[in-house]
């Protein structure tokens, strides 16, 4: 049981948690009623259908599309920012001149509104006027870049575009872990004659497990709700190829004004996220568990 001074200092965290609570439990009820229904702009009447709109979701391959895109874009975001983002985490972790400045300068992609990169790797994407796709690509090393032209240009152009804006989170979140590291054990582990790779493998990366996890649990849920960038870059296309779960949502409501079905959609991406956490959460809880046996 808490102590009485710290029961005193939980009294302080009741504003924030109702406010959280209000914000993010209360909008939950009516989207979960909306799934009950069969709702639309274009159908006046408003009737019960059950779990219909769950049935849909889990059977419409479009649907399945989408998720499965999602869920691929997420691997590979992953799959490149981490690796990218560790290597400017050691550069930064070394003292250099300038190195302040430098991640002012670094972190400023992240103060950027998403809708503004998107329109801005547009412009800087565009085959015929694009700085980099015209006078780089095209002027320097002669490839006809056009991030249209097929699913993987396109994905290409997305992920270049999300990873410009995230690699400084990636990386200034591991700095902090790389700086904690005793420098007596990198010490030790030289004197007994340890390579970089080994004193990296054995020494950093087991002390960078946590704040890396908590990288990657972050960079799951963003990337599950992506939908900036890639609208501004592609709006789902070519054709239907990169049509994010967040595209296919918000495509649903605006387009179709299918009110029901973009709620289940909605439910199951947040059920679906809400799983990733709890398993990433088993994890970093074994793994402190295991360090403190």
């Amino acid at each position: 049981m808490p102590r009485k001074e710290e029961r005193y200092y939980l009294y302080f965290l009741i504003p924030a948690t109702a406010i959280l609570m209000l914000v993010g439990l209360v909008p939950l009820f009516p989207v979960i009623s909306y799934t009950l229904y069969e709702m639309s702009a274009y159908v006046p009447v408003t009737y019960y259908v059950g779990l219909r709109n769950f049935k849909m979701v889990l059977t419409d391959p479009n649907i399945q599309y989408s998720f499965a895109v999602t869920f691929f874009f997420t691997a590979l975001s992953l799959a490149v920012q981490i690796p990218i983002g560790l290597l400017i985490a050691l550069f930064i972790s070394s003292p250099f001149r300038g190195r302040e400045a430098f991640q002012v300068i670094f972190l400023l992609p992240l103060a950027i509104p998403p809708i503004a990169i998107g329109l801005a790797w547009q412009l800087l994407l565009l085959p015929e006027l694009g700085p980099i796709t015209y006078y780089i690509l095209h002027g320097i090393f002669g490839i006809d870049y056009r991030y249209m032209a097929d699913f993987w240009s396109a994905i290409a152009a997305i992920l270049i575009t999300t990873t410009w804006r995230w690699i400084p989170f990636v990386a200034l979140g591991l700095v902090p872990g790389l700086m904690s590291i005793p420098p007596d054990m990198i010490d030790s582990a030289k004197v007994d004659g340890a390579t970089y790779w080994k004193t990296f493998r054995h020494i950093m990366m087991p002390l960078l497990k946590f704040p890396l996890m908590l990288i990657v649990f972050i960079r799951i849920m963003d990337c599950i709700g992506i939908f900036d960038e890639a609208w501004m870059l592609t709006q789902g296309g070519p054709g239907w190829t990169t049509r994010f779960i967040s595209i296919e949502i918000v495509k649903k409501v605006i387009s179709e004004s299918n009110f029901s079905l973009s709620a289940a959609e909605t439910l199951v991406a947040l059920y679906i996220a809400i799983i990733l956490c709890w398993l990433i959460l088993t994890v970093m809880r074994r793994g402190r568990l295991a360090e403190v046996e």
